[in-house]
């Protein structure tokens, strides 16, 4: 091999011994892309070192060929220095390989402490993947968890507004409640007092009905020793008298217009001078003849009375008259009056001849 040949060699090969650059920050995957290429490129940098090697021998073979005797000595330098290039060249060849070797033999730990530190890389990835999955997931369920709560919180809200809405309706009704107390209170003290003031007149009442009872009473007894007399007096004079009840089951009213009424229900009718159909007594002779009338009134019908009607005409209620031959007597019930009887004849109209004229 020549010297040109040698030193062109030399620039050749010397090139991979620098380090490879990465620049900084530079990712994993770059580095091991690099140590890749490395790896590929160093064969063929060894084989091309080695096949100019033998395309360098091939070509002193020629040279020496061309040469007119082989064993005639050379040019001194060159002679001189061939040897000491053939020797020298050899052992810088193969230290260039140790070396390119070394360099692909830490080029190859290199890579695998870049694969280990990748497989962690890759491992830490798949827990952060696995991480942000987790994550993911647990947001999800936040998202659902918040969305479910929102919900909630709309449907507590509508609860609170309808039980706002409730409660200003029971405030309302409470205070309505509370000014009908108030007034129910006004109403009962005004109560109380008109209570106290018809319980005083009540007791005046009372004394005085007492009075009256006793008056009654004495009133009633004079009136039933007066009827033994009438009626003595009848026995012994008269020929004329009847004693009749309303009815025996039902009353009479209120009507439109006033009504003549019937006393249907009969007892006594000497002489014949009542007719129960028509309601009229007609007096058979000339006297003094005595009348008188009970009734009873029902509270809930309205007012209660009647009237006695001598030739048309309204008389007294009770009365001794002095009849003509022919006179006519009857009971009237006023317009919208009403009156009551039953099988115990509480409305009753009777009749007798008090003496003859």
């Amino acid at each position: 091999m020549t010297s040109a040949t040698y030193f062109a060699y030399k620039k050749k090969v010397t090139k991979p011994h620098s380090a490879p650059y990465f620049p900084e920050g530079a990712s994993i995957a770059i580095r091991m892309r690099a140590g890749l290429y490395l790896l590929v490129l160093l064969p063929c940098l060894l084989i091309s070192c080695v096949l100019s090697l033998q395309a360098s021998e091939a070509e002193e073979t020629k040279l020496h060929d061309f040469l007119p005797d082989k064993k005639q000595p050379l040019d001194p330098d060159t002679t001189a220095d061939e040897p000491h290039d053939q020797t020298s060249t050899g052992p810088d060849i193969w230290t260039e390989v140790r070396m390119l070797r070394d360099m692909v033999v830490e080029q190859k730990v290199e890579l695998r402490n870049m694969e280990a530190r990748l497989r962690e890389k890759e491992m830490q990835a798949d827990d952060q993947k696995l991480d942000l999955l987790l994550t993911k997931t647990s947001l999800e369920e936040l998202k659902r968890d918040h969305t479910t709560t929102e919900e909630r919180l709309g449907a507590s809200e509508k609860q609170v507004e309808e039980i706002k809405k409730v409660n200003v309706e029971l405030r309302v009704d409470l205070e309505n409640h509370a000014a009908q107390l108030l007034s129910i209170e006004a109403r009962v003290t005004v109560g109380d007092s008109e209570l106290q003031l018809l319980t005083r007149r009540m007791d005046d009442l009372q004394a005085q009905n007492a009075a009256q009872e006793v008056k009654l009473a004495s009133v009633i007894d004079g009136m039933n020793t007066t009827e033994s007399r009438v009626d003595s007096h009848i026995k012994e004079n008269a020929k004329v008298a009847f004693y009749a009840a309303l009815s025996d089951s039902q009353g009479a009213g209120p009507y439109n217009t006033p009504t003549v009424l019937k006393f249907i229900e009969v007892f006594t009718n000497i002489g014949g001078a009542y007719s129960p159909t028509t309601g009229f007594f007609t007096a058979p002779q000339k006297g003094v003849y005595y009348f008188r009338f009970t009734i009873c009134g029902h509270t809930a019908k309205g007012l209660m009375g009647v009237q006695l009607f001598h030739n048309g005409r309204s008389i007294m209620f009770a009365v001794a008259l002095e009849l003509n031959v022919g006179d006519e007597l009857h009971l009237v019930l006023p317009e919208e009056y009403a009156i009551f009887d039953n099988e115990t004849n509480h409305s009753t109209f009777r009749e007798f001849l008090l003496f003859k004229m």
